[in-house]
């Protein structure tokens, strides 16, 4: 249950920045007269994201994450549900994967803020929202594969939130037309 409310966060933090992104390409006005308060919503809830991806990711004892959720699979599950855990084990360990990007972004960006990151960093691991979608919906996937041959529970994550897109997209727009309404006044005074 931990895990998939972890993940539910993550995905609202995602739904969050995919309607700040639709609402700055469609009202562009408004972050450039707020261009200061964007960006810092933006990093805010950009490091909300990846700090709860990266404890869905992480192996340190006690956190409740899939590579803990694994461990207790293999320590206390049947032999048939032993083998489901090579599967997601191979899905989140694939080198240069979007998993494998998420993970280095919460490490070295947002848990660590390794300013001495090699410039490559930034290149190696970029990432779209599309590709950051994809690897929510994989993270979602592969939890749900154990989840649901272990303890029967299915978790539906990723659209308690989606409402926060049109959200963020009306909010653009609402600030674009209280500017051009302020932009009318000035001009008749």
């Amino acid at each position: 249950m931990a895990l998939g409310q972890n993940l539910t966060v993550a995905w609202s933090y995602f739904h969050l920045l995919r309607g700040m992104d639709q609402g700055r390409l469609q009202n562009p006005e408004v972050a450039d007269r707020f261009g200061m308060l964007y960006d810092r919503a933006w990093c805010a809830v950009f490091d909300g994201l990846f700090s709860k991806v990266g404890t869905l990711l992480d192996n340190t004892k006690g956190t409740n994450s899939l590579p803990n959720l694994i461990t207790l699979v293999r320590r206390y599950g049947t032999a048939e549900l032993r083998q489901l855990t090579s599967g997601v084990e191979s899905s989140l360990a694939t080198k240069g994967s979007s998993l494998s990007k998420l993970r280095n972004w919460r490490h070295d960006a947002v848990a660590h803020d390794a300013f001495d990151r090699s410039p490559e960093f930034h290149t190696d691991n970029k990432m779209t929202l599309t590709e950051i979608e994809g690897a929510l919906a994989q993270l979602e996937d592969l939890l749900n594969r154990l989840s649901w041959n272990v303890l029967g529970i299915h978790n539906e994550t990723r659209s308690a939130f989606e409402g926060l897109v049109g959200d963020g997209k009306a909010l653009f727009a609402s600030t674009a037309a209280g500017l051009r309404g302020v932009a009318a006044t000035d001009r008749g005074a």
